[in-house]
C-alpha cells in the first residue's frame, strides 16, 4: 500500500506539472491555434493525395481506399496521442545539453514521469483531430461489422499503438545519454514507423516487414488488429492469434524501453553546464 500511495502522490504532482505546461502553451492562443490548423491541414492534403492515387489504381495490395483510410486514421489518431504525451522526449536533448536533467534527478518524482509531464504538447492535437476525421471517412466507406468483440478491442488497439510510439520516443531520448543529441536515425523508427503503419505492411520488402513486425512491432499493433477489425484475409499468413496481441506487444515494448531508460539514467554523466 505504501508504494501505491507514493505512486499516486507522484502522479498527482505530475498532473500539476502537465497542467502548468498546458497553461503555458495557451498563453499564445493564436500561435497555438495556427499550429493545430497547420498540422491538420498538412496531413489532410497528404490524405487527399491517397484519394488521387486511388483514382488511377482501384486497390493497393488488395486493400481498397476505405481500408487504407482506416489504417491512415488509426495510425494518425494513435500517433497524435503519443506525440502529445511524449513531446518532452522529443526535446530531451536540451535537458542534457543545458545540464537541467541534474535538477530532474534531484526531485522526489520519477525522472520519466517528470519528462512526460513537463513536455506535454497540446498543440499536437491537430494530429489527433485529423486521425479522427480520416477514421470517420473510413467508416463511411467500409461497412465494418461492429460486434461486441470489435467494439471492445478497438480502443485497446488505439492505446496499444499510442503506447508503442511513446516507447519509441522514450528510446530516442535514451540515446541522448550517450550521444547528447538525438540522432536522425531514431526518426526513421518514430515518424518512419508512423508512415509505414498507414499502409498494409505486406506491400513492403521482406526485411522491412520483419523489422516492423518482430523487432519494432508496428505491424503487430496496427496491421494485424486491422485485419480482425476489417475482417480481411492476411496475404502474409500470420497466425490468427497475432491479430489479438496488440496490447501484449505494446506493453512488452514499453517494458523494454523502460529498461533501456533506467540503464541510460545509471550511465548519465552531467555536462557540467
Amino acid at each position: 500500500m505504501g508504494r501505491v500511495s507514493e505512486l499516486m502522490d507522484e502522479l498527482t504532482v505530475c498532473g500539476h506539472l502537465a497542467a502548468a505546461r498546458v497553461r503555458s502553451e495557451m498563453q499564445y492562443r493564436l500561435s497555438f491555434a495556427l499550429q493545430i490548423v497547420g498540422t491538420f491541414g498538412f496531413y489532410t492534403i497528404y490524405f487527399l493525395s491517397i484519394f488521387i492515387l486511388f483514382g488511377h489504381f482501384e486497390t493497393m495490395g488488395g486493400w481498397r481506399v476505405g481500408e487504407i483510410a482506416f489504417l491512415f486514421g488509426l495510425a494518425g489518431l494513435s500517433f497524435g496521442i503519443a506525440h502529445m504525451v511524449a513531446g518532452g522526449f522529443a526535446s530531451f536533448s536540451d535537458l542534457i545539453v543545458r545540464g537541467e536533467f541534474d535538477r530532474v534527478l534531484l526531485r522526489p518524482v520519477g525522472a520519466i514521469l517528470q519528462v512526460i509531464a513537463t513536455g506535454v504538447q497540446l498543440r499536437n492535437l491537430g494530429d489527433v483531430l485529423q486521425g479522427m476525421v480520416v477514421l470517420g471517412v473510413a467508416l463511411r466507406l467500409v461497412a465494418i461489422d461492429w460486434t461486441l468483440g470489435r467494439l471492445l478491442y478497438f480502443p485497446v488497439v488505439v492505446l496499444s499503438i499510442a503506447l508503442l510510439f511513446v516507447s519509441l520516443f522514450a528510446l530516442q531520448a535514451t540515446l541522448c545519454f550517450w550521444t547528447t543529441e538525438a540522432t536522425e536515425v531514431a526518426n526513421a523508427f518514430t515518424y518512419g514507423g508512423r508512415d509505414l503503419a498507414r499502409y498494409p505492411i505486406h506491400i513492403f520488402d521482406g526485411w522491412l516487414r520483419r523489422l516492423f513486425l518482430f523487432v519494432i512491432p508496428v505491424g503487430l499493433v496496427v496491421y494485424a488488429p486491422s485485419l480482425y477489425l476489417l475482417d480481411k484475409t492476411d496475404p502474409l499468413d500470420l497466425p490468427t492469434w497475432t491479430r489479438f496481441v496488440a496490447p501484449v506487444a505494446g506493453l512488452a515494448f514499453a517494458l523494454l524501453a523502460g529498461a533501456a531508460w533506467r540503464l541510460g539514467v545509471r550511465h548519465y554523466r552531467s555536462t557540467g553546464t
